[in-house]
């Protein structure tokens, strides 16, 4: 069962590993204090200038793309990189061609960026996915308390994910999802969050952290990925029924998504049955699970809001963004959920039904 209380255990010392916590400066200052060659200070906001007061301190505004790390002299010893999850997945890329020390100074609460084994990268306009060297991160909860909302709506999108795993598993996609809990305190919400990330390294974390990436232009993009999936979800098990007749555009789909067609997991007919089977027969103990998320939205609203310093959607984002989900995903609910025929709420102009 995926019911969790909402309890936070004590941490020890292993889950403190990579974590310090301190004062951005003085972060800044004791990596700066640990290399003996050049060091280059990287950061998307321009909050690591100040520091460059050497002549063996290099700084530079990231853009978006990695190539221009790599003009770098050979002395660089260290880098340190202070921004979001594309800077710090830069760093650490650079980091890892040239077997040097990373200092990650992260902005975001939810600490995407900093745990990856790898990840993707822009590189010269293209991307590419790379192994990422393992970082140090110092975190400073005043910095990262305007994303503390985001952190949490993070974890609820993790708890939320156990729940899609043990569906995916029931129509014969094995999935392991992971356990979270929901702290109280702003140094527990980034621990938490920690924590979750590694174990995101073996274990499912869910198609949520996908569609919280698209609606990265919402106050709280996963907890607007929070209320669309739930209600998706709950809304599947309680009434949704396959298609007798035709199957999706896949192609059309892959199109409009951006993603190759080539990528995409499509059942044979044997599978669809027998997943058509499998929903009759999980149906009642999956709606059971994801109404507990719809019931708990209130209480879930409110633990979101302390940390928000501006007001939260009720209704979730964009539904275009969900629409896109399955193939931007893989192997997602949602994609089981369109092999139905039921996650079509665009045709293939990009029309709602309602508008044809």
């Amino acid at each position: 069962m995926c019911l969790a209380e909402n309890s936070l255990p004590k941490k020890n010392e292993e889950e403190h590993e990579g974590i310090v916590f301190c004062a951005f400066e003085e972060g800044v200052r004791q990596a700066l204090g640990r290399s003996a060659g050049k060091v280059l200070l990287l950061s998307d906001d321009g909050s690591l200038s100040p520091f460059a007061t050497s002549p063996r301190t290099i700084s530079m505004i990231f853009d978006g793309d990695a190539l221009p790390l790599f003009a770098m002299p050979d002395g660089v010893s260290r880098v340190i990189a202070s921004g979001g999850s594309e800077t710090l997945l830069a760093a650490r890329y650079f980091a890892d061609v040239r077997q040097i020390p990373c200092t990650l100074l992260p902005i975001d609460a939810d600490l995407c960026g900093v745990f990856e084994r790898s990840g993707e990268i822009v590189v010269g306009g293209r991307k590419v996915h790379s192994p990422l060297a393992e970082g140090e991160a110092a975190c400073d909860v005043e910095r990262l308390s305007p994303t503390l909302a985001q952190g949490v709506a993070r974890l609820l999108l993790t708890r939320l994910a156990a729940c899609e795993a043990e569906a995916l598993t029931a129509f014969g996609i094995p999935r392991r999802g992971i356990k979270a809990e929901l702290p109280q305190t702003a140094e527990e919400i980034v621990l938490e969050n920690a924590r979750v990330r590694r174990a995101e390294q073996t274990a499912y974390g869910g198609e949520g952290a996908v569609l919280a990436g698209m609606l990265k232009e919402e106050a709280c993009p996963a907890w607007s990925a929070y209320l669309l999936l739930t209600a998706l979800y709950a809304a599947f098990f309680e009434k949704g029924k396959p298609r007798r007749y035709g199957i999706p555009n896949y192609r059309a789909r892959a199109e409009r998504a951006g993603v190759e067609y080539a990528s995409l997991s499509i059942p044979s007919r044997e599978e669809y049955a027998a997943r058509a089977l499998i929903l009759e027969r999980v149906r009642a103990r999956f709606v059971h699970e994801f109404s507990y998320h719809i019931a708990k939205r209130e209480e879930f609203h409110a633990l979101v809001s302390r940390w928000s310093g501006t007001p939260l959607p009720e209704n979730g984002g964009d539904r275009e963004f969900l629409s896109l989900l399955p193939e931007r995903a893989g192997r997602g609910l949602t994609s089981v959920i369109r092999d139905f025929g039921l996650m079509d709420f665009y045709d293939d102009k990009g029309r709602t039904a309602r508008q044809n």
